[in-house]
């Protein structure tokens, strides 16, 4: 990020992700990381770097109580806002990834019983 402006100022940088919607319905566009610079003098500029893991990508997919990173094209577009953006890129996921399994504590098809007093 370079401060191409007169004065010292600092610059919020935001990361945004697109994400495959075959196993989960998704937004276009998801804010996934962001960071603030350190006060630029007109002129200067730093470097931010920002790591995507596979659980920052992932969405809980009910059918398989799990967080899932899909496979599939990745977006990531950064910038300024998200209404901003400077740079865009894309990435592939080979495969879908099963980031975390949880268990079905409660499983809803299940028939309760009316507790009594």
């Amino acid at each position: 990020m370079k401060n191409t402006g007169k004065v010292t100022g600092k610059e919020v940088v935001q990361v945004y992700v697109s994400a495959p919607t075959n196993l989960a319905d998704k937004p276009s566009e998801e804010l996934r990381a962001f960071a603030k610079t350190k006060a630029l003098k007109p002129g200067k500029s730093e470097k931010l770097k920002f790591t995507l893991k596979a659980k920052d990508l992932a969405s809980f997919i009910d059918e398989q109580s799990a967080w899932i990173t899909e496979k599939g094209t990745y977006t990531v577009k950064i910038g300024a806002s998200s209404l901003d953006i400077q740079l865009t890129d894309d990435f592939s996921v080979a495969k879908d990834i099963t980031v975390e399994k949880v268990n079905n504590v409660f499983d809803l098809d299940a028939k309760m019983e009316t507790l009594k007093n």
